[in-house]
């Protein structure tokens, strides 16, 4: 799948999980403040029904007026009781809090063991408080509020048991849905309009990106040809071993991060000989004792150039073990066995059956059957034993389709086989 294609859907999947998520959760708490806003303007209306009764009070709310409040209330909620919303039942307390008067209408019976009326606040003076109940699916609004007046200062208070009726609850509940419904459909508009301008700007961050990977691969081919150019004639020999190395390590199931490292890492092996006088590197008899010792130092050079560069430091797998032996008698460190990482295991296998079946100034090439049967000989001691035995049983075909090569068609199909595995990384 072309990467700007995944890229796309991936945005797309994202923006529509996202924008769902938000406008749920957005439009659940749009729907929880309009329905305290109903609430809110339930309780006020039922403060203002209060308040109507005031003036009809006597101007004193002491015991001696005790009668006159009882009559006074049960006027108020007769008068009101065959309004939709109307309170079912009401207390006066005078301001000391003891209470004056006291009736519950005759639908209000069941309202008394169902509401708790000992649980109230007295609010501070033009203010008010309420609790909500839901019984037999109606809604109680449980209202305190003060009765101060200019006639009144000392004032005293209300308390009474709101019912507002399913219709007007309905209407209510109906607005703060439709609100909400607004809110999430915005929401969801919103993520469709920013999804064609997102991808606009995905598709020149990926280009852009991918301009990028292209020009850091291009660099690494450039820098591993020319470290093998100048120690020998050729540069075929990385594009070789990079592909006898990549079909070893997709056998193995090394995975696409480990795969990247060994790309790297294949091309950069020999990093570190550009620090090797010419007369040491470029030396047409074996090297003395001094010499080797300046030789082995390649690989700390080559692991300094690397791990400066971050894109790099995953190719020190390959830069800085490709010399280890799997008895623990290679070089720099000396590790052994499974200690080796796995991408320099896998590459000092493909570059040794590379330079034994590759023609060299200094010797002819050797058929894979002659190579496989020196190689053979390291089992265990040079080379990782299964990684070995694995390759030997692809070492003819990976032979036939890439041995000897040197011609431009190796650079076409290494990148063709290996690109995916940069370019996936790029979606993450």
């Amino acid at each position: 799948m072309p990467l700007g294609t995944s890229l796309n859907r991936q945005l797309a999947l994202r923006l529509c999980v996202g924008g769902l998520m938000i406008a749920t959760l957005l439009g659940g708490a749009v729907f929880s403040y309009e329905m305290e806003r109903i609430d809110d303007a339930f309780v006020e209306e039922a403060v203002e029904q209060a308040r109507t009764l005031s003036p009809q009070l006597p101007p004193r709310l002491d015991k001696a007026a005790k009668p006159q409040v009882q009559a006074r209330l049960e006027a108020f909620l007769r008068e009101r009781r065959s309004a939709a919303s109307h309170f079912a039942g009401a207390e006066i307390y005078a301001a000391d809090r003891t209470s004056l008067a006291e009736i519950m209408a005759e639908d209000g019976g069941m309202l008394g063991p169902a509401v708790d009326r000992s649980r109230h606040v007295f609010p501070e003076p033009g203010a008010s408080w309420y609790t909500k109940h839901i019984i037999g699916g109606e809604l109680y609004l449980l209202v305190m509020t003060g009765l101060s007046s200019p006639e009144r200062p000392d004032g005293g208070y209300f308390e009474g048991i709101y019912h507002v009726s399913r219709a007007r609850v309905a209407v209510a509940s109906r607005m703060g849905l439709r609100t909400s419904i607004l809110v999430i459909l915005s929401v969801l508009a919103t993520s469709a309009l920013l999804y064609p301008v997102i991808t606009r700007l995905n598709r020149s961050l990926v280009e852009r990106s991918r301009s990028l990977l292209y020009a850091n691969l291009g660099a690494i081919e450039m820098l591993g040809s020319a470290i093998a150019k100048r120690d020998s004639d050729t540069n075929s020999h990385n594009y070789r071993v990079s592909l006898y190395a990549l079909g070893l390590a997709e056998a193995a199931g090394l995975d696409d991060a480990g795969i990247r490292s060994l790309l790297k890492g294949a091309f950069l092996h020999d990093v570190g000989k550009l620090a090797i006088p010419d007369s040491i590197l470029l030396k047409p008899g074996p090297l003395n004792d001094a010499e080797f010792a300046v030789m082995k130092t390649h690989i700390t050079h080559g692991l300094d150039l690397v791990e400066r560069f971050q894109w790099l430091k995953d190719a020190a797998d390959v830069v800085g073990y490709h010399h280890e032996k799997y008895d623990g008698s290679g070089y720099m460190v000396g590790l052994a066995g499974e200690r080796i990482p796995l991408a320099a295991r896998i590459f000092a296998i493909a570059d040794v059956f590379d330079a034994l079946t590759s023609k060299r100034p200094y010797k002819e090439p050797m058929e894979p059957a002659q190579a496989t049967a020196i190689m053979a000989a390291g089992r265990g001691s040079h080379f990782d034993p299964a990684l070995l035995d694995l390759f030997f049983s692809m070492a003819n075909g990976l032979y036939g389709e890439f041995g000897g090569r040197e011609d431009e068609g190796l650079v076409h199909t290494l990148r063709l086989r290996t690109l995916h595995y940069f370019e996936e990384a790029l979606e993450r």
